[in-house]
């Protein structure tokens, strides 16, 4: 039997799913654990199995903490908003090794049910990226911002220099990036994520007028969590990888 023209036309532009769109990182980053757990399930509810329900259950885990909901960014070159979820650990004046200079930090907590994707707070340049490694102690304590497994991203931006770095905790072990160095960011692109929750902190310019509380929940590309100063450009001495 023939079908008209206009309906094998209305298949041929039936929308698939584009993997590479920054939406479907997460699911490929847990497609793994997703896989598994799914087949679990389908083992156990085979056999009339617990490792059935136990497969459900943590297939239904696995692809929540993976979700990446959409956010609409409001898009403020003088603003930071939040590069994670989770809650605001500390705020506090350190010295930064790469830029050469005190910056504010602010420290967040993501617990695991929070969406565990990182963004971009301002609009830049990644001038660096740094691993180092460390411990796996607890996320919320002051122990981890130093002493644990980490990425940082060094981003040179209208409003000064910024530094978000992404820190492993006791069941977050592998840390993620999506980006580059030299790669252009707008405000709120994706960073990365870290599997599964953990720390996060940020750094900006030490004269930032801070709009966030300790123990205030934020949420990554939509928060704002400082006021910035626009300047004309960082010097060009802090953007060179040390």
């Amino acid at each position: 039997m023939e079908h008209p023209p206009h309906a094998a036309a209305h298949r041929a532009r039936r929308p698939t799913a584009d993997l590479s769109n920054p939406r479907w990182r997460p699911w490929t980053e847990g497609a793994p654990l997703l896989l598994g757990c799914a087949a679990t399930a389908l083992v156990g509810l085979r056999y009339a199995s617990p490792l059935g329900l136990l497969g459900l259950a943590g297939a239904a885990s696995v692809a929540f903490a993976f979700r990446d909901p959409d956010r609409q960014v409001v898009r403020q070159p003088d603003v930071a908003l939040a590069p994670a979820d989770g809650r605001i650990l500390h705020v506090t004046s350190v010295y930064d090794d790469f830029w050469e200079t005190e910056l504010l930090e602010v420290g967040m907590f993501l617990a695991l049910w929070n969406v565990h994707v990182q963004r971009a707070p301002l609009a830049g340049r990644v001038v660096a990226q740094r691993r180092r490694p460390g411990g796996y102690r607890p996320a919320m304590t002051a122990a981890a911002t130093h002493g644990n497994n980490q990425l940082a991203t060094y981003l040179r931006t209208a409003a000064g220099p910024c530094t978000v770095t992404q820190i492993s905790g006791i069941a977050a072990r592998r840390i993620v990036s999506w980006v580059h160095e030299g790669e252009q960011l707008a405000q709120g692109d994706r960073l990365g994520m870290i599997k599964f929750g953990s720390q996060v902190t940020l750094r900006v310019p030490s004269s930032a007028r801070l709009l966030v509380d300790v123990g205030e929940q934020v949420r990554g590309g939509i928060t704002p969590l400082a006021h910035l100063m626009r300047i004309d450009d960082v010097p060009e001495s802090a953007s060179t990888p040390r």
